[in-house]
């Protein structure tokens, strides 16, 4: 198709209202209208964007047609996606702090090496700026992002995101959540967990794993929680141990202490390689409990089972579809962005969707799954005024070239259109290159 709606949208003055017909958007993310998928979860609208809100959502061809009008022809459009899970204050270090054997427990001592030094303080404000830039780029509206609090200088660190948290709010929602061992001492716990009720959104992180007191430690952060009326992001089964139940113990502990706040649990690899009853146990109980589980394909993918010089059987994918069935909220994010966890990754929503869509068979049909990446990861962040279009919303909009989703898999989707407050934005990311100054290597 042609692109020529971007040479359109580039000329339309600031003050002028103008119409976008023929725009196709996943159902999931348009709220509120009675809309009819023309194929595989898709509706076709028009739009009417008066200043920075989306004034009109109508079925396309029944919108007003303005003096300024646009006519998409059948681009796929989105509301700026949600990465409800990142670790921005670790990203960006590769050159410096290379996992060389790609293995979780090498990513672990290379991270803490990092964490340590002197250098991840002192650069931590220009790297996750660097990564709030980039994701902007892309046309991110909102980022959970978990703060290492047993890194060095967690306090200053933790000081320093949050005066960019404030410095991106116009352009970025992030919110920052203190990320403990569940084996941390109370008092350590407890002051993690006061940094965390002094932000906007208040969410309390903790990274949980086989021990043998793990009842009464999950317990003691739910009840933490509790206490100080935040919400829980937990990091559970990151490992291929068909033993480790972190999942299953923590929806117990929520069901146990009758918390009833905001619950959502990442990575969940072990239940990949779990017998179906095992994971049936498990899964009953997160319905039950109210939990919402993030996947982390990527990442995940790139650590399982890696071993030298064979190629791996097991790739520790979350079972988002198992889990939908039952009701279970699920949603998608990036997790760890050229760090030692992960040496690639962008920030880049949608391209991750299309590498979700193939790695965990998220079509035949897509049908709802976007919402993983936009409305739905918006409501587990605690954000549902994001990522869903609606008359009145903000005009935040992501336009692809695809008109479809064999089109949206099968390219890069890098001729895309961001609209911010309904106006096109440059979506050409920072270069790497600005970052050369913080690492000691050779080009």
């Amino acid at each position: 198709m042609s692109w020529s709606g971007a040479v359109s949208l580039q000329n339309v003055a600031l003050d002028t209202a103008y119409s976008l017909r023929n725009l196709r958007f996943p159902r999931v993310t348009v709220a509120d209208y009675q809309l009819s998928c023309i194929s595989d979860g898709l509706v076709e609208v028009d739009l009417v964007i008066d200043r920075n809100e989306i004034k009109s959502v109508k079925p396309a061809g029944s919108g007003a047609v303005l003096t300024t009008d646009i006519d998409m022809a059948h681009a796929m459009a989105w509301p700026c996606p949600i990465d409800c899970h990142t670790h921005l204050d670790k990203g960006q270090v590769w050159p410096r702090s290379k996992n060389t054997d790609g293995s979780f427990d090498g990513a672990s001592r290379v991270a803490y090496r990092e964490s340590m030094g002197s250098a991840f303080t002192a650069d931590v404000d220009t790297r996750v700026d660097f990564s709030l830039r980039t994701a902007y780029s892309h046309g991110i509206r909102a980022i959970r992002s978990h703060v290492d609090g047993n890194s060095n200088n967690f306090s200053q660190v933790f000081d320093q995101l949050t005066e960019l948290s404030n410095t991106w709010a116009d352009r970025i929602t992030l919110q920052l959540c203190p990320f403990s061992d569940v084996s941390d001492s109370i008092e350590w716990l407890s002051y993690l967990a006061t940094c965390a009720t002094k932000q906007p959104y208040g969410v309390f992180s903790s990274f949980v794993y086989p021990t043998p007191c793990l009842d009464a430690q999950l317990d003691t952060v739910v009840q933490l929680a509790d206490s100080k009326g935040l919400a829980l992001d937990f990091h559970a089964d990151e490992n291929l141990n068909p033993e480790s139940h972190c999942l299953r113990a923590i929806a117990r502990s929520v069901l146990r202490n009758k918390f009833d706040g905001p619950v959502l649990v990442g990575h969940c690899c072990a239940l990949s390689i779990q017998p179906a009853e095992e994971v049936s146990k498990t899964l009953d109980l997160v319905a039950a409990a109210g939990i919402g589980i993030v996947a982390l394909p990527l990442c995940n993918a790139y650590l399982m089972d890696r071993h030298q010089a064979q190629t791996p059987r097991h790739r520790g994918t979350a079972p988002v579809h198992e889990a939908r069935s039952r009701g279970i909220e699920v949603a998608i994010g990036s997790d760890n962005v050229r760090d030692a966890f992960y040496a690639y990754g962008d920030l880049d929503v949608p391209e991750l969707f299309r590498d979700s869509i193939r790695m965990m068979q998220l079509d035949h049909p897509v049908g709802d799954w976007p919402g993983t990446v936009t409305s739905t990861a918006a409501k587990l962040i605690g954000e549902p005024e994001l990522g869903t279009i609606r008359n009145g919303s903000q005009a935040d909009l992501v336009l692809f070239e695809a008109r479809n989703w064999s089109e949206f898999v099968a390219r890069p989707q890098s001729s895309r259109i961001v609209l911010r407050s309904g106006r096109m934005i440059d979506t050409t990311p920072p270069e790497f290159s600005e970052l050369d100054h913080l690492h000691e290597f050779s080009i």
